[in-house]
């Protein structure tokens, strides 16, 4: 991929559901190159889906982080086993066997149970454990939360999200078809709840159907570093590279950095300018297997 395809991805990140001519108006682009651009994209698998779900802040669901190393030597069998706990949402393998897993709770409740089904279906012994509280992205379209939460999803809010589900592109017109309602109330319906955090849109992305190298660092800094500023000045400097830098409430001195890379010496550059900053350590890992999965928020919408 190059820069282009990579703030494509990004912007299909926050939403999906962005037009050939939205898009190139963003990056400056024509929408014929957007549309085959995308296309590639899907033809080489690095997209493989479209996705709808609800904002887990709109219902409060806690996204809880496990990073460690495990002991597991068949992928395949591990991602089938995680994948099966109504809780996991996300499973990315890396170098040194390092995991990466995405959980949604309900409350804080089931934290000691799914921490210890992590760690024995796993192997990892004593992984850390990170809440999400923010994400710094290089897109050019904000993250949005809602003003309040829990809300409420109407009957056809959750039809309208179910239809989108697994193809969030899908047009208004078979959406209507199949939530018994008019394009127009399904087109105002999902840019309500898209303006007011209560409608992701994503897409799956699979960084090993790419020639190029995605890593995470994990990076540990002074208390007395302002993490925000830090985090917005590293993605100012290295934006696009750096496409995603997540922040969590109960680790005030480490955030997690998502990078693209054409090359290792790329890579490195990167990492060795960060190390000039006011941290303490910096470690990478080079993510080479990324699988999702529907948790329990999902399956709301099928109540």
């Amino acid at each position: 991929m190059d820069k282009e395809d990579l703030k494509i991805v990004l912007l299909l990140m926050i939403n999906s559901r962005l037009t050939y001519r939205e898009i190139g108006d963003y990056l400056g682009l024509s929408v014929n190159a957007v549309y085959k651009r995308m296309n590639t994209l899907v033809n080489l698998g690095i997209i493989q889906a479209f996705t709808a779900r609800i904002k887990s802040y709109a219902i409060n669901a806690i996204y809880a982080y496990f990073f460690g190393e495990s002991e597991i030597e068949d992928n395949d069998q591990l991602s089938e086993d995680l994948g099966k706990h109504p809780n996991t949402a996300l499973l990315m393998f890396s170098s040194r066997n390092y995991l990466y897993i995405g959980s949604f709770l309900k409350n804080i409740d089931e934290l000691d149970e799914y921490s210890s089904f992590v760690s024995q279906t796993a192997k990892m012994k004593s992984p850390q454990i990170g809440f999400l509280s923010g994400v710094h992205s290089a897109s050019q379209i904000p993250y949005t939360t809602p003003k309040k939460a829990p809300v409420k999803y109407s009957n056809l809010d959750k039809a309208i999200i179910r239809s989108l589900h697994k193809d969030s592109r899908k047009p208004l017109s078979e959406i209507a078809q199949e939530v018994r309602s008019t394009p127009n109330t399904v087109s105002r319906r999902i840019t309500k709840m898209y303006e007011e955090g209560l409608l992701e849109l994503s897409i799956n992305f699979y960084p090993e159907a790419s020639s190029d190298i995605f890593s995470v660092l994990r990076i540990e800094m002074d208390s007395s570093v302002n993490r925000d500023e830090l985090a917005r000045k590293i993605m100012n400097k290295f934006s696009p590279h750096i496409f995603f830098i997540w922040v969590f409430s109960n680790m005030p001195n480490f955030m997690q950095c998502w990078v693209w890379c054409n090359n290792m010496k790329q890579l490195n550059d990167i990492i060795r300018n960060i190390r000039k900053e006011s941290i303490e350590s910096i470690q990478s890992d080079i993510i080479h297997k990324a699988a999702f999965f529907d948790s329990w928020k999902e399956e709301l919408l099928y109540e």
